[in-house]
């Protein structure tokens, strides 16, 4: 029963089964070329999830992927909102990347939210930021990172 609104465009080349790929219960691997992460060059990721009704949730996280190989970074910093409503966000959390953006491999992360006491809410509001433009010490020197993400889960 829930839906998912994008403020921002995937890369329909990075599309992972299109807008309700964040949240289709499939996670994507260390592999981008999988088809289950959404890419998002340049750009933040600023997606909602509408959970249906008002809901206990003890958890909040978003799957994220590095490869800077390929020019893919971890967002600088993942924040996430809650509202009743829709209109009314109230920001519960900044968390920021602290891992190194000069490590070469595929790596996967959870950027993700612990509540010790439950909150509610009908809606979750999640943005990543994108790294930026790539620094020169990389071959993509000047160039716009990617921000690949995968699965928004909310318990």
């Amino acid at each position: 029963g829930r839906s998912i609104a994008l403020e921002t465009s995937y890369s329909n080349e990075y599309a992972a089964e299109g807008d309700h790929g964040l949240i289709d219960l499939l996670k994507g691997s260390d592999n981008f070329r999988t088809g289950f992460w959404q890419g998002y060059r340049g750009g933040d990721l600023v997606a909602t999830v509408d959970l249906g009704e008002v809901e206990t949730v003890n958890r909040i996280s978003l799957g994220a992927l590095q490869d800077i190989k390929s020019w893919i970074f971890y967002p600088k910093e993942v924040i996430i909102s809650i509202s009743q409503d829709g209109e009314l966000f109230h920001e519960l959390k900044s968390l920021k990347n602290e891992f190194s953006d000069r490590e070469y491999g595929s790596f996967t992360q959870e950027f993700e939210l612990k509540f010790k006491k439950p909150v509610r809410a009908k809606y979750v509001k999640v943005i990543a930021k994108n790294y930026g433009t790539i620094g020169d010490w990389h071959l993509g020197n000047g160039e716009e990172a990617w921000l690949f993400v995968d699965e928004i889960t909310i318990d």
